[in-house]
């Protein structure tokens, strides 16, 4: 076990709220620099392979990237978003702890999200143990691989557009400091 485990894989994909339709996507492998040399373990979870991270930029570049990409479009300059987790743990855990560990600075519109799971336990009045739960609710296919970053954000994806079109109104759920229950902005407006 490492002191620090390190993001290898950053996926986000932007979705309007008017018509839950895919806007734009940011994906970028990362190169760890800790342990620069991807464990076998690692490889079969996600199916990334050592070539995939070797060449790519590390964490602090690949955040201020994000931040540029985030930042061309002005609904999303202004704040009007929140990511949307399949479980608290991307950006409540691996995230800071990772900009803790390397003394990163991290913006702070990581610091709340909407966990899609306890955002479905909200709208039901039953909670989905994961993912796969919740695909299989909604009767949707898992597309891609599992633990593919940018193949579980767009199934987080298509559950979102399932819980949206049937009405339900998102919340921020999850915060870094404290779990927090605030009315989401909706991008409609």
């Amino acid at each position: 076990m490492h002191p620090v485990q390190e993001i290898i894989e950053f996926p986000v994909v932007q979705l309007s709220t008017a018509d839950w339709s895919e806007i734009r996507r940011f994906h970028q492998y990362i190169k760890p620099t800790e342990f620069p040399r991807l464990t076998s373990f690692c490889t079969s979870l996600t199916r990334i392979i050592q070539e995939m991270v070797d060449e790519k930029p590390k964490l602090p570049e690949v955040l201020s990237e994000f931040d540029s990409w985030l930042k061309e479009d002005s609904r999303l300059k202004q704040g009007n978003f929140a990511f949307v987790t399949c479980g608290d743990w991307d950006l409540k855990v691996a995230l800071p702890s990772e900009a803790k560990f390397k003394n990163i600075e991290i913006p702070e519109y990581f610091n709340q999200w909407i966990n899609v799971k306890k955002a479905y336990a909200e709208h039901t009045n039953h909670f989905a143990k994961g993912m796969t739960q919740l695909l299989a609710i909604y009767k949707l296919q898992h597309q891609g691989r599992l633990h593919s970053g940018i193949d579980d954000v767009a199934n987080i994806c298509e559950i979102v557009r399932c819980l949206g079109r049937d009405g339900h109104n998102y919340r921020i759920t999850g915060s870094k400091d404290t779990m927090t229950r605030r009315v989401f902005r909706d991008a409609r407006k």
